[in-house]
């Protein structure tokens, strides 16, 4: 529920302030020949910049992994400092969302990236989310959320999302489904070849990073020791299983 809640004051605030939640689809942006990418808001001025490489990276892993799920998402950068990622719709489109703070946090750990972008694809692709659609509290025509790509790249009104109707979900998962999708994401990060034990590393920097105050992401994704010991055990049969 509280992931509910947050999901709907995200989504109101997008749709009817001017300081709402602005969001950019990473692949129209990998094309960029620059160092960083300046991910442009309203009136034009650079809202955050991300290094391209990272911003490639991340579009190449969420690439492999919605092949090996066999899912369709959009991967979008979304504004926000305290570190969240999160599954749901937009416009019918099956998106998967990392913000800001989430991005700084992984740095450019590319394996963290694969095994954050893993574990919501598998939540996607195990049918998750959809179980926890909540579709008779969609908003619809929540207004237009503008960021300007970049011209450089050759995309017209990159960052674009106009008329944005979104489904709210309860993506708050339970235990069971949180060990049926770290055990998907494992088999998605070794089939596509990226470090199964950087779930285990980004799992320790949420703990390192909660007793400073709590992360929107721990509140729908629930992290702790047992998560951790349960992780290694996962990734340890699974590389035998190979």
């Amino acid at each position: 529920m509280k992931r509910f809640l947050f999901l709907i004051l995200l989504f109101l605030a997008a749709g009817c302030s001017a300081q709402g939640k602005l969001y950019w689809r990473a692949k129209d942006f990998v094309l960029d020949r620059s160092s960083t990418v300046g991910l442009r808001g309203r009136n034009e001025q650079i809202v955050w910049t991300i290094p391209t490489r990272t911003i490639q990276e991340m579009t190449l892993a969420h690439l492999r992994i919605n092949r090996a799920a066999n899912i369709q998402t959009d991967l979008y950068i979304v504004e926000g400092d305290e570190p969240n990622a999160f599954a749901t719709f937009v416009n019918g489109q099956r998106v998967i969302g990392v913000n800001f703070g989430m991005v700084r946090m992984i740095g450019g750990e590319v394996n963290e990236h694969a095994a954050l972008i893993s574990h919501e694809a598998a939540h996607w692709a195990k049918g998750h989310v959809d179980a926890g659609q909540t579709r008779t509290h969609t908003l619809n025509a929540i207004g237009t959320l503008v960021g300007v790509g970049l011209s450089a790249a050759g995309v017209p009104a990159a960052g674009l999302i106009s008329g944005v109707g979104v489904d709210l979900i309860d993506s708050s998962y339970n235990r069971d489904e949180e060990r049926e999708a770290d055990a998907q994401s494992v088999e998605y990060m070794l089939v596509n070849h990226y470090d199964p034990g950087a779930a285990i590393r980004l799992h320790e920097k949420f703990l390192k990073a909660a007793p400073g105050f709590r992360l929107p992401f721990l509140s729908s994704h629930p992290s702790g020791e047992e998560r951790i010991q349960n992780l290694k055990a996962l990734i340890e049969a699974k590389k035998q299983e190979r």
